[in-house]
């Protein structure tokens, strides 16, 4: 997994606002508030990730 990137389904390492980003790490537009210790949520399409702005 490369830095700074979360996948869905695995724990949050840190909090903050995360933007979900395409299999290039291109912008999709959609954002979520996680919390250290939670379950990242599920993205639209696969092999999507979270990325913390």
């Amino acid at each position: 997994m490369s830095r700074g990137r979360n996948k869905p389904g695995k724990t949050t390492r840190s909090s903050g606002t995360y933007e979900q980003t395409g299999p290039r790490g291109g912008k999709t537009g959609r954002k979520a508030d996680l919390q250290r210790g939670k379950t990242n949520p599920p993205t639209e399409k696969p092999n999507q990730t979270w990325r913390k702005n």
